[in-house]
């Protein structure tokens, strides 16, 4: 989240004052442990949010990304199969390696490279279609952001493809807050705290319908 360093530094104090069951999780998964995401074979997102698809994720879901990384893993260790959508092949040779040193072979990548700079056609990209016409359970929008705001558009594609009863995933969520005014959503939860190599605290938004 945005903010000068000593902004973010009090956010992280708040933040553990009132979940000081996340103090731990801050020491051995925080800014400081020199590990990625990845590499802890975790998502990036609040670790609040990590907590709650915990107990909520099952072997029966199919989940789809926009991006993949860590949370291709947790999730492959969790449900019934995974697709991810990734722009960037270096990043994507490195994912698939870590799937094969955990054995996890049901999770499916594919690369469909876009430049995020000149997004004017996105509507139209492989990238944002590559979401599977059939319903999934379980849709998370992340990957590529720095140029382009191009994750509401994914969100908007998702909720048309997301089943009874299933979730969208927004990361970063606080930079999207015309998301949670605007959907076809049951109910939405914005989990805030800190997250796995974040130096401060960021919010995941989870969508139910």
């Amino acid at each position: 989240m945005k903010g000068s360093v000593l902004t973010k530094v009090a956010r992280v104090l708040a933040h553990l004052a009132t979940h000081p069951r996340h103090a731990a999780t801050y020491v051995t998964r925080g800014p400081l442990c020199r590990r990625t995401p990845l590499e802890l074979g975790v998502p990036w997102f609040a670790q609040s949010a990590i907590e709650f698809l915990e107990g909520h994720v099952t072997k029966a879901m199919h989940v789809f990304e926009y991006g993949a990384g860590g949370s291709t893993l947790f999730f492959a260790r969790r449900a019934a199969s995974v697709l991810s959508t990734e722009d960037n092949a270096d990043w994507l040779t490195r994912v698939r390696t870590a799937l094969a040193a955990e054995q996890l072979t049901n999770a499916r990548l594919q690369h469909h490279p876009y430049d995020f700079h000149h997004a004017a056609d996105f509507a139209q990209s492989a990238y944002l279609n590559s979401l599977p016409a059939a319903p999934v359970d379980l849709i998370v929008v992340d990957g590529m952001e720095e140029a382009t705001p191009v994750r509401p558009q994914c969100f908007r594609l998702a909720e048309t493809r997301i089943k009874p009863g299933g979730l969208i995933i927004v990361d970063d969520s606080w930079r999207y807050p015309e998301l949670r005014t605007a959907n076809r959503a049951k109910s939405w939860r914005e989990f805030r705290s800190i997250g796995p190599c974040r130096p401060g605290v960021t919010s995941t938004d989870i969508y139910f319908y």
